[in-house]
């Protein structure tokens, strides 16, 4: 191949050396060997020491990297903004780190300014830290890496979320030892002094950096005195604690004590607010009057004893304020499928739980459990947000009425807390959901379910609205995406290593990686603009409704040539011929279709929405499916396929809003078609069975309910352009489930339904905007 392609290679070893020569590529890997003296002595009577490898980045080069990456130059923001809804200013926009009031406070107070010392005309670069174990072995062995990633604020969240952008870097390998050269009862402390001893190693070079600024060519072009200062440390609970030098029973946030965490913190710090939070020279002190009284932790504040945090040295850092929220940890995992789920299990019972989540309609976005969730035996963070989609509903009925108001109150503050946009008015509404489950939880004791709330993940999301409004929306800082950068900054170049001393071959493989792809970008910069190729035969149809939102729908029908008698009996549509005749008599006067049963139409089998959240301000798009498509009968090995005949929210009448439910109708989707060719009409119609109106929402669940239509007028043909977007319908089960309901048939046996307002965001908003 090396012939006859003519490369500069011959093997791959003059590749790999060819890549090493690269002048492209991100920071140097520096490693340091660090020698740990222990208090154990071996055979010789000799205190035994160990040699441990720490593998790091400078970090302002590192910073240097992100803000020069020409591929960020028209997304990068050097300076704060405060945005208003308003024009009298009264409703805040917080969203980017940019939008929120760190940044703000820092840069853009002039008495902020001349208490920090910083000059004017100062840009921040607002550091963010993301640490995280990570199993590296598969099966069998022990093989763990402790990988630390850097990003910064200046990048957007939905860039920095983009594995494939490159917004983060691995900052470095954390070294991992059981410290067997220490006593038993010591080895905890001493590894928390490693811990902070190698990330002060790591960040000593943005102490000088952070204090007096350095100059940086910017993607623009601009030269600017960056600070680069430590803003947000992204991380689960008992790295926060770890990292915030606290005991793993206490808030690493605020002072509160153990055994108030049950309480809103309005309650427990009213008589001096000013107390809440905890402070970084405060701490310190602790530190410095424990030794000099040589005496253990401090436990009125649940200090660990760490010697030297590596935040210390860090000028303009509160680690305390920059410990952000964990939405996979705290409220997926914790909050709700640790504590709400397993106290609402034990209320309803096993079984009773497992058939309703058994009975669930199908929705194409939300997972079936066919065999419940008793049995589930490993979760992951898609499990708890399939649950979450269907919860409230489901329990309706099994649980006592506070009970489920307090179970409402946590899918709301869940829900809530994702949203990529928060105005003054969501975060008081994130605060009254929280409100809510306090006034409501005591009925989880009245059921001897629970004595006290007393859990450190019920009391995190205390800091949640002040979080948001000092560094920006949750969903920024979300532990989901250094779970995914495992993979590519620590799996991957695991698997290409020989498993032996693996660490330095993962920092020469992701080095390569890194230079080969700058390089790559570069060749790719500089070559000229290829002409687009054109794939209209494998693209769907694109079209837009009276709203702006899009629908896609294959270019060619999944059942073409249908007739009408088919659809009448297969897709389960009896009055199709005159619902179709009502709507060409009203829509298209002069048509002259002859409509019979012997009819044939293209009909398809699905048609997708792309939704954008209504509080617009990034990019976030959602999909939307329909299906329409009958049973499938068993034929040899291949199984049946059961039919699938989603709801939709459809315009009805003149009173249909962008947002709220006022003026729309649920609708059963029974056939997607379009009129012959020869008759001009631009959009798909569908054949829908109406449900009833919408009435006030129901007492507890706070959800809509409808039942299906019976008699003269059940059904319509309308257009795509009258539908919204899909819906969820679940079965009002009462306080005992009919055993006989299954997946297949809850739609058909149930009389009346609870409209979910949980199965994407989208809906959310739209229900309670």
């Amino acid at each position: 191949m090396t012939t006859r392609t003519q490369t500069s290679f011959t093997d791959k070893r003059t590749l790999l050396n060819k890549v090493d020569a690269l002048l492209t590529g991100g920071p140097e890997f520096l490693c340091e060997t660090i020698t740990v003296h222990g208090n154990v002595k071996d055979a010789n009577g000799e205190y035994m020491t160990e040699e441990l490898e720490l593998f790091y980045r400078d970090p302002v080069e590192c910073v240097c990297e992100l803000m020069g990456n020409p591929a960020f130059r028209d997304s990068l923001h050097y300076v704060p903004e405060r945005v208003f809804e308003d024009k009298k200013r009264t409703e805040r926009i917080y969203n980017e780190m940019w939008m929120a009031n760190w940044w703000w406070d820092l840069q853009a107070s002039p008495m902020i300014m001349i208490k920090s010392k910083l000059p004017a005309g100062a840009t921040i670069c607002p550091v963010i830290l993301a640490s995280d174990k990570t199993r590296l072995s598969q099966f069998s062995g022990d093989k763990v890496a402790w990988p630390v990633y850097l990003t910064i604020g200046n990048i957007p969240k939905a860039t920095r979320r983009k594995v494939s952008a490159r917004a983060n870097i691995l900052l470095g390998y954390l070294p991992i030892s059981k410290l067997k050269c220490f006593s038993a009862g010591t080895r905890k402390a001493q590894g928390w002094q490693l811990f902070h001893y190698c990330m002060r190693t790591i960040l000593s070079r943005m102490v000088v950096a952070g204090a007096s600024g350095v100059d940086i060519l910017c993607a623009d072009g601009g030269i600017r005195k960056v600070f680069p200062i430590l803003a947000a440390y992204v991380a689960d609970f008992p790295e926060q604690a770890l990292v915030a030098c606290v005991k793993e029973n206490w808030c690493p946030i605020c002072k509160c004590y153990p055994e108030d965490r049950g309480d809103p913190l309005a309650t427990i710090f009213a008589d001096d607010p000013g107390t809440l939070f905890r402070c970084p020279e405060d701490h310190m002190q602790h530190i410095v009057t424990n030794s000099a009284d040589k005496a253990g932790p401090r436990d009125d504040v649940g200090i660990r004893e760490v010697r030297q945090p590596f935040w210390e040295i860090l000028p303009h850092c509160d680690i305390f304020r920059c410990l952000t929220p964990d939405i996979l940890h705290q409220l997926h995992k914790g909050v709700f499928k640790d504590h709400l789920c397993s106290w609402c299990m034990k209320v309803a019972t096993h079984p009773e739980t497992d058939a309703r989540f058994q009975a669930v309609p199908s929705h194409p976005s939300v997972r079936h459990f066919k065999k419940g969730i008793s049995s589930i035996s490993q979760w992951s963070g898609t499990e708890y947000k399939n649950m979450e989609k269907v919860f409230v509903g489901l329990m309706a009925g099994a649980l006592p009425p506070q009970a489920l108001k307090a179970a409402r109150a946590v899918l709301d503050f869940v829900y809530l807390s994702q949203y990529p946009s928060h105005t003054t008015t969501t975060l008081n509404c994130l605060q009254d959901a929280l409100d809510r489950f306090h006034r409501y939880k005591e009925a989880f004791v009245h059921s001897k379910i629970r004595e006290h709330f007393q859990i450190p993940k019920l009391h995190m999301i205390e800091h949640y609205v002040e979080s948001i409004m000092s560094r920006g929306t949750a969903d920024g800082f979300n532990t989901e995406l250094p779970e995914r950068l495992h993979i590519d900054f620590s799996k991957v170049g695991y698997r290409a290593s020989s498993r032996k001393d693996f660490i330095i071959q993962m920092t020469r493989w992701l080095t390569r990686q890194e230079k080969i792809h700058s390089f790559g970008s570069f060749l790719s910069s500089h070559s000229p603009d290829e002409p687009d190729v054109d794939d209209e035969d494998c693209e769907e149809n694109l079209g837009q409704d009276t709203v702006g939102r899009t629908y896609h729908i294959a270019k060619r029908p999944g059942f073409p040539n249908t007739s009408v008698s088919r659809i009448i009996n297969e897709f389960g549509a009896p009055e199709f011929i005159p619902a179709l005749t009502a709507f060409l008599r009203f829509n298209l006067p002069r048509c002259t279709l002859d409509l019979s049963v012997y009819t044939r139409l293209p009909v398809y089998k699905r048609i997708s929405f792309m939704l954008r959240l209504i509080q617009q301000i990034d990019d976030t798009v959602i999909k939307d499916v329909v299906r329409a498509t009958p049973r499938v009968p068993r034929r040899g090995r291949t199984p049946e396929v059961p039919e699938h005949f989603d709801t939709v929210l459809i315009h009805y009448g003149t009173n249909a809003q962008e947002t709220g439910a006022l003026g729309y109708r649920v609708g059963r989707v029974r056939t997607i078609f379009r009129l012959p060719s020869h008759i001009e009409y631009p959009h798909p119609l569908v054949y829908v069975e109406w449900y009833t109106e919408f009435r006030q929402p129901s007492t507890g669940v706070d959800m809509y309910t409808v039942s299906p239509t019976q008699g003269k007028g059940h059904a319509a043909v309308v257009s795509v352009q009258s539908i919204r977007r899909s819906c969820h319908l679940i079965p009002r089960f009462g306080e005992k489930i009919d055993r006989t309901m299954t997946t297949e048939n809850s739609l058909e046996r149930s009389k009346q339904f609870y409209v979910s307002e949980f199965t994407d965001l989208y809906t959310y908003q739209f229900f309670n905007d």
